[in-house]
């Protein structure tokens, strides 16, 4: 190899041949010689593609040289030998350049339902679904939770008909994975639906205490309960008392959309306000921290029109504080738009391509050990451009305000796609946050992915 040409051995060439010869498209049968006066008779692959445009398309041909240029013919060989036509030789080279970053509610369900072609559109990125085998590394990447990552795969699998992975799934409360050192051995408070103490526990917090428990400790600290037919009469009437000392909360993590509004409001600024310990008014102790797993506005739900979602509560909670307390609700959120999701949504997709281009393509181990040890690995806001293999990040989202700005505010390499069945429903790209690219629903938007990529999928 020199002087900026690129050869490969006569046995490439031979391979290439049974690759023409077998090709699908008889437009695509081309002729390989070996070049005269090349040395060991080796093709000069660069004037073969070159020569061969005419057949390929951009996406291909750019591929296909950049590969040629940077690859040993060891390498090259064996490429050959895993390919079958050009067009899979272009999917090799091809295989992992880039991934796919799904948003769930308004673009794959509705609810608990599927939204139109959304299951046939996420079967497309397998090599054989029955088998697990993927040819598209993709990662779901939602404000929603409620469940550990592994019980979230486990439904997606039963919703969308196709096999996923906990290493594919990062939700709201993911990243606070990350915190469970700064709290392990300390009482905390879990807020929202779902297994949200499970959630907590799985990420290596010991002491955790779900709000429906914990409004157990302290008689009538919920002045409705009497008139709320749904909770248990069961404990027994007892005076007030201040809380001892193991009862105090040294974090609150509200993980997902809250239940009871009135009663989680009244609750959290009794633990905020007092330090921890419910039971006075005021406090000296400082506001314990307070975490949100997003900071979503609304959302799109099975209700036609879109829901509250934990952003309206944190506004709720944050002007209730304000006016009782006399200052400003200090608190942290996490979930789209914050750059430091798609940072770690970044590193878990390379993660995803990485054990797909090791495994050949064949299923990931759905194990939460996997992800947590994965997450807690990753640098927050960095991500290892040592192993960086993906040029591009598509974002596919419903909602402008959470999954396009973000992708926007990251930057490169993401690519947002706007799809219109869930939050957005404009005719026209949304003003404040234009997408890359605005189509009709996610099915559409993997056809365009294919196109951009110059390859295909079923």
């Amino acid at each position: 190899m020199g002087g900026g040409r690129t050869f490969v051995s006569g046995m490439c060439v031979r391979r290439l041949q049974r690759i023409a010869a077998h090709d699908g498209s008889p437009t695509r049968r081309f002729s390989f010689t070996s070049g005269v006066g090349n040395p060991g008779g080796a093709l000069n692959v660069m004037e073969y593609l070159r020569a061969s445009t005419l057949f390929l398309s951009w996406n291909q041909f750019s591929v296909l040289k950049n590969s040629f240029q940077s690859m040993s013919t060891g390498s090259l060989l064996r490429a050959h030998l895993a390919s079958r036509s050009i067009s899979d030789l272009v999917v090799f080279f091809n295989r992992n350049p880039f991934g796919i970053a799904f948003d769930i509610d308004g673009v794959l369900l509705r609810g608990r339902e599927p939204i139109g072609r959304a299951p046939e559109s996420l079967a497309r990125l397998y090599k054989d679904v029955k088998n697990a085998e993927l040819q598209v590394p993709y990662i779901f990447l939602t404000n929603g939770g409620g469940m550990t990552e592994s019980a979230r795969a486990a439904e997606l699998t039963r919703l969308l008909g196709v096999p996923i992975a906990a290493q594919q799934v990062l939700l709201g409360h993911s990243p606070f994975m990350s915190l469970s050192h700064r709290f392990k051995s300390k009482r905390v408070l879990s807020v929202g639906k779902g297994a949200v103490d499970e959630v907590l526990a799985s990420y290596g917090f010991r002491k955790v205490v779900k709000i429906d428990e914990y409004v157990e400790e302290f008689d009538s600290i919920d002045p409705l309960e009497s008139y709320k037919p749904w909770v248990k009469q069961s404990k027994s009437s007892r005076d007030i008392l201040m809380p001892s000392s193991d009862q105090k909360i040294s974090a609150v993590f509200v993980c997902s959309d809250p239940v009871d509004w009135g009663r989680d409001l009244q609750v959290l600024c009794d633990v905020l306000r007092s330090g921890g310990l419910p039971g006075e008014a005021e406090s000296e102790s400082p506001q314990p921290p307070l975490f949100f797993a997003a900071d979503d506005l609304e959302y799109q739900a099975k209700f036609p029109v879109t829901r509250f979602g934990m952003g309206a509560f944190r506004l709720a909670l944050e002007t209730l504080y304000k006016e009782v307390v006399g200052h400003p609700l200090a608190y942290h959120s996490y979930g789209k738009p914050k750059a430091v999701v798609y940072k770690l949504a970044e590193n878990s997709l390379q993660h995803v391509a990485k054990l797909l281009n090791t495994k050949h393509g064949k299923p990931l181990t759905s194990t939460e050990k996997v992800v947590s040890s994965h997450l807690e690995s990753a640098t927050v806001g960095e991500v290892n451009e040592e192993h960086c293999a993906l040029k591009t990040i598509y974002m596919i989202g419903d909602n402008p305000e959470t999954d396009i700005a973000g992708a926007i505010g990251v930057g490169r390499p993401w690519f947002s796609i706007l799809v219109r069945t869930g939050c957005f429903r404009e005719p026209e790209n949304h003003p404040l946050y234009p997408a890359d690219k605005v189509v009709e629903d996610v099915y559409e938007a993997i056809d365009f992915i294919a196109q951009n990529e110059g390859i295909k999928l079923s």
